[in-house]
């Protein structure tokens, strides 16, 4: 089977944070520093990393992201080829996933990842001939025509025609030789029936193959060269003989030029990638975790697992790859809406809320740059591991990450780390049985600019640092178990919701003083009826939308309390559960899922994220609206960990286990009084066929677009503050060139507002 995907490649040289996206456009913020494998054509260098790839351009340094937002069907790309012959770049996946990229198509070729194979059957390795590519496989090879893009053939050639794992193959011009983990096979190339494994040969002991697993082959000047643990060995006349040898370093990867022949090995004795050039020179670069390295007019270019695409010349190593994270861990992240800054907490916990030992730190993206801040770099966190929080105060614009291991960091976009707070200096103590670990597992500021914390595991694990900035403490009226609490929210009548993990919902009204503790009130709720009525005990979250409804993500779904402001009361608030329809039958919202973030979008829509992907629902949860998955989208995972929205451009930002990925949504917050409308993009030229943004209305404003005569082309109602329109008019045909008058009103036309936008055909 294949498909083929048109893709745009995004040139990372341009800032991408800079360009405003589409709506209904994706784009990626994933890490590139993990490299598995390095090609070349002509004129580009290309990288395969853990999650994507990226290409060089070797006349100007600029570099070119390819991810799933640009077409690839996959991620974790475990090696790429490319040939120079047919202009073509072979993308393999660890799933046996295949891409061919050429001429601006993408080409998908899933045999082998749909085949229901038994036993291994990865791809090791690519070896370009002619009209095809030879695929070293778990299981034999497959030879795929990579003009016809299909399977043509696979050959079985262990004993008896078996399996057997092939890690890589080679040819002289007369014969096809296959390194496997038995030994170093061979075929006559011009055999019609290679798929007979009676027509290989596996070379013997005496012809200086000993059975065993050897890693790789290729050829250089003529000749095969093959791997052994940390020995090369050549034929020559139908004899294998050792060519190299360095104890304790293994090797991983060959590869060979018409200049060098290039050795990347990673042993008991160390790593490094050795390069035997026909001249007789030998250069050998240290580096942590060389996967893969090829030489190109003397320059050495060199996929490391752990530090990136490096490039070694005139004895000099450089490491080149795009502005990204760090690392893919995503825990928590936080977008500021008026500067689209983006900051990451890469932490976590484990199962029972203690430490993961997370030294990543925190990143930030201050003006499309990404930096980061961590145990190793940045001397103030030497005590701070796993980073579980992030929150801006649009107050002072800072940002406050919460650690499980040293309280708070205050962060400034132009300062950097500004204060810390821990139990020295707050009212924030340690886990209880742990007095020097101060945990802060969530921080939210509420209306008058007051920082709550979840100090979780502590003896009093509500803590508030007033807006004059001193410290108050608050401890339940009931037992907590361990003193776990982690999200929060704040209801219309300056009521905190807590997430008290199996256990349910706390609710905390301080009466009419933070500093009075005489008129506090706690109250916890459960999955009891007449006691909080909640589906689980399981909450994992809480939000509350622009209706001042509290909505609650549990491990069964998703309950909403409609009456926050009587949950004190002698009748109390129970949750309720959102009746939908899915294939005739009626459910409750979610409740097969668990619910592990909600947010609310301008138009207080719920975006919610789970374990399978992410749902956008009407404002009341009853309609099901969007739903993205890694099968759908160019998410990299259906596990999402964070999520969070740029309130002033719509962009809903997803954390998933191993990246960021950013959705341009069509809702933005409105107002109520004013009008400033703009139009993206403006003008639309002939080429355009995307959605046009109209942005910066009145809240679900009416909006009407007439010709320059004043004849209506379209009418249709702002989602908050953002409206979208095709392009067409009522007949569902292209908008003619023209200049178009774009009105906005509110519900009875008090305030109303007018702009402009030129369409080009």
């Amino acid at each position: 089977m294949r498909k083929i995907i048109l893709f745009i490649l995004l040139l990372a040289s341009f800032r991408l944070t800079a360009q405003q996206l589409a709506i209904g456009q994706w784009k990626d913020e994933l890490t590139y520093h993990n490299a598995y494998s390095v090609t070349a054509s002509d004129n580009k260098i290309y990288c395969g990393t853990v999650l994507s790839m990226y290409a060089i351009d070797l006349a100007d340094n600029s570099y070119d992201k390819i991810s799933k937002v640009d077409g690839l069907s996959d991620i974790s790309i475990s090696h790429v080829a490319f040939n120079k012959e047919k202009n073509l770049l072979l993308v393999i996946y660890s799933n046996s996933n295949i891409d061919i990229i050429r001429d601006g198509k993408i080409t998908n070729i899933s045999d082998i990842k749909r085949k229901n194979i038994v036993g291994d059957k990865a791809i090791y390795g690519t070896y370009f001939l002619g009209d095809y590519a030879y695929l070293s496989c778990g299981f034999g090879i497959v030879v795929l025509d990579v003009e016809k893009y299909e399977i043509k053939d696979t050959y079985y050639i262990g004993a008896n025609g078996t399996q057997i794992q092939v890690n890589g193959i080679t040819s002289d011009n007369s014969f096809l030789y296959a390194a496997t983990a038995t030994g170093i096979y061979r075929g006559e190339l011009n055999d019609p029936f290679l798929a007979d494994y009676s027509r290989w040969h596996l070379f013997t002991k005496s012809e200086g193959a000993a059975p065993g697993n050897f890693l790789d082959i290729v050829s250089y000047n003529g000749l095969p060269y093959c791997a052994k643990k940390d020995t090369i060995f050549q034929l020559n006349n139908g004899v294998w003989s050792q060519y190299y040898y360095r104890k304790g370093f293994d090797v991983k990867k060959l590869e060979a030029s018409k200049d060098a022949l290039v050795i990347s090995q990673i042993g008991t004795s160390g790593a490094r990638v050795n390069v035997l050039y026909a001249s007789g020179k030998n250069d050998s670069i240290y580096t942590p975790q060389p996967y893969d390295a090829i030489e190109k007019d003397g320059v050495v270019w060199i996929a490391d697992l752990y530090n990136g695409l490096q490039k070694f010349s005139n004895n000099y190593l450089e490491t080149v790859f795009p502005d990204c994270p760090w690392t893919s861990n995503v825990f928590d992240l936080a977008v500021n809406k008026n500067t689209h800054n983006l900051y990451v907490a890469t932490g976590g916990w484990n199962a029972s809320y203690g430490f993961i030992f997370n030294s990543d730190g925190f990143f930030t993206r201050i003006d499309g740059e990404w930096d980061n801040y961590n145990y190793y770099n940045t001397p103030i966190l030497r005590d701070s591991f796993d980073f579980v929080c992030a929150t801006v105060n649009y107050k002072n614009n800072r940002t406050y990450f919460g650690t499980m291991w040293r309280g708070i960091v205050e962060f400034d976009d132009v300062l950097g780390i500004t204060n810390q707070w821990d139990a020295d200096n707050s009212s924030l103590s340690g886990v209880n049985g742990d007095i020097l670990r101060v945990k802060a597992a969530d921080i939210e500021f509420d209306r008058y600019n007051n920082m709550w914390v979840s100090n979780i595991g502590a003896l009093v694990p509500v803590c508030v640092m007033k807006d004059d900035g001193t410290w108050l403490d608050f401890l339940p009226s009931f037992t907590l178990e361990q003193g776990w609490i982690t999200n929060m929210t704040f209801d219309n009548y300056d009521q905190t919701w807590f997430v008290i993990p199996r256990q349910g919902l706390m609710v905390f009204n301080y009466g009419e003083s933070l500093d009075n503790a005489s008129d506090d009130r706690w109250k916890k709720l459960i999955n009891v009826p007449g006691s909080g009525n909640l589906p689980s005990l399981e909450v994992n979250c809480v939000a509350t939308d622009k209706d001042g409804t509290i909505w609650v993500g549990t491990g069964s779904g998703v309950a909403v309390f409609y009456c926050p402001g009587d949950v004190f009361s002698d009748f109390g608030c129970e949750a309720q559960q959102i009746i939908v329809n899915s294939g005739g039958y009626n459910g409750y919202l979610l409740a097969t899922e668990n619910v592990k973030r909600i947010v609310v979008d301008g138009a207080n829509r719920k975006w919610i994220a789970t374990d399978n992907g992410v749902w956008l629902f009407s404002a009341d949860g009853t309609e099901l609206l969007q739903q993205f998955t890694f099968d759908n989208s160019p998410r990299t995972s259906n596990f999402v960990n964070a999520l969070d929205i740029d309130e002033t451009t719509g962009e809903v930002y997803i954390g998933v286990e191993n990246g960021i990925i950013i959705y341009k949504g069509d809702a933005t917050p409105g107002s109520t009084s004013s009008c400033g409308p703009a139009v993206y993009p403006n003008p639309v030229r002939e080429d355009y066929s995307g959605t046009i943004a109209i942005s910066g209305v009145l809240d679900d404003a009416d909006i009407k677009i007439t010709d320059a005569t004043g004849h209506l082309i379209y009418r249709t109602k702002a989602l908050g503050g953002q409206a979208v329109w095709d392009g067409k008019n009522y007949n569902g045909e292209r908008a003619a060139t023209g200049v178009y008058l774009v009105w906005a009103a509110n519900a009875d036309a008090t305030v109303t507002c007018i702009t402009k936008l030129l369409i080009v055909n």
